[in-house]
């Protein structure tokens, strides 16, 4: 029982860590909107907060799985309810493991690449940062709606 609490402590940081670091990308990508370039600082920033933020999904996605299991292995115990409520959580982190490895592995390079090639901001960089853009509101909600759920149950 004493792991089951540990697991579930770890499990509130993880996800309030996942939320603040989508919290702090969003807030870059406004900044980025208005001066229209990522700045080395900012690229070493957002680089990092989104690592954690893939690091927090996947562990996120472990948990998750690991809760799927088991509430699979001892279906007779536990409710319907129970039973989808782990299913829909499972399939939202994911989703966001999905997310923010493309958001950060694939997105973010682009843009990067895109930058340093051009220098300003074309056609291109827009249709890219757009793309960047939904995708962390993506994640953002994702990592609402799981913080919501846990907090809520």
């Amino acid at each position: 029982s004493m792991s089951i609490i540990f697991l579930y402590i770890i499990h509130h940081i993880i996800l309030s860590l996942g939320l603040a670091s989508s919290l702090i990308i969003d807030i870059f990508i406004i900044v980025v909107e208005k001066t229209k370039q990522i700045r080395g600082i900012e690229k070493k920033i957002m680089s990092r907060v989104m690592s954690y933020s893939f690091i927090s999904s996947l562990f996120i996605f472990f948990i998750q799985l690991a809760y799927v299991c088991f509430i699979f292995l001892n279906q007779e115990e536990f409710s319907f309810k129970i039973y989808l409520f782990s299913i829909i959580t499972f399939l939202l982190s994911s989703i966001l493991v999905f997310c923010t490895a493309t958001q950060k592995y694939y997105q973010f390079k682009i843009l990067k690449r895109h930058q340093e090639q051009y220098h300003h901001l074309s056609d291109s960089f827009i249709h890219h940062h757009k793309e960047f853009k939904q995708t962390s509101v993506i994640i953002f909600s994702l990592w609402l709606a799981l913080y919501i759920a846990y907090i809520l149950i």
